[in-house]
């Protein structure tokens, strides 16, 4: 394929996303995964040491949450993964990447099953390093990007803000912290100012309230690596919860 297959950033919410049917749900069912052949993932809730690759035979899931509604626990969904395409990203990385047998977290299947809910794509979920820098996770996004030329695209899941303990459960207008962080964050992905991204931390208006725990917001960096930094195209803006950021990008 002579095109660059696409890298997205997707805001994969609450767990109940699929219940209770707010208007990012909506958009993902209409979103395709068009001009790809398969598909890296990489989802704010599966962090080791070293990047792993998890693979899966298709309908078995993680449910890694508690405390929702009993029809959650029974979603199924057939995303499976291909022989080639863990040979082809294994071959990427290098020696030593440790492959292992993963049911899909709700990082993945919950976005997924309404973007291609027969399963119709091989896909892998790639683990995020626990303790890398915004910089360490860019970079590694570069090692990545050789795989769009391939037809391989990849998609970053996570949440531009995450504060549980912000959520509005009743609803309501986001608080001026979250969109004062979310317009900092967006313009500098406008501008293609890497090294205030990287250091969003120190520079970011709010950013330890919009993410007392970054582990949401680290998908990001990978993106903007495999990317190539360039400004994206955001495809949806919408908030659930009160303060949760559903904003999705794609970089072309």
């Amino acid at each position: 394929m002579s095109h660059l297959a696409p890298v997205w950033f997707i805001s994969h919410g609450s767990p109940d996303l699929v219940l209770r049917r707010p208007s990012a749900c909506a958009f993902l069912e209409g979103m395709h995964l068009e001009g790809i052949r398969a598909l890296i993932v990489l989802s704010a809730h599966w962090y080791s040491r070293e990047p792993q690759i998890g693979i899966s035979s298709g309908q078995a899931l993680m449910y890694d949450f508690y405390g929702f509604p009993e029809p959650l626990y029974q979603i199924r969904w057939p995303g499976h993964s291909s022989r080639e395409l863990v040979e082809r990203v294994c071959a990427q990385l290098g020696e030593g990447v440790e492959t292992l047998i993963r049911p899909f977290d709700h990082g993945v299947w919950s976005p997924l099953s309404l973007m291609d809910p027969e399963g119709t794509i091989p896909l892998l979920q790639l683990s995020l390093p626990e303790g890398w820098s915004p910089a360490a996770l860019w970079a590694f996004g570069e090692r990545l990007a050789q795989l769009r030329g391939e037809g391989i695209g990849i998609l970053a899941s996570g949440s531009l803000t995450h504060n549980l303990s912000a959520l509005k459960w009743r609803g309501g207008e986001p608080d001026p912290w979250a969109s004062h962080f979310i317009d900092w964050l967006e313009e500098k992905m406008q501008s293609g100012d890497h090294s205030a991204l990287q250091d969003y931390r120190t520079l970011a208006p709010h950013a330890a309230m919009a993410h007392p725990v970054d582990d949401h917001l680290r998908p990001l960096f990978i993106a903007l690596g495999a990317a190539g930094g360039g400004a994206p195209t955001r495809l949806h803006a919408s908030w659930d919860l009160g303060n949760l950021y559903m904003g999705s990008y794609r970089w072309d």
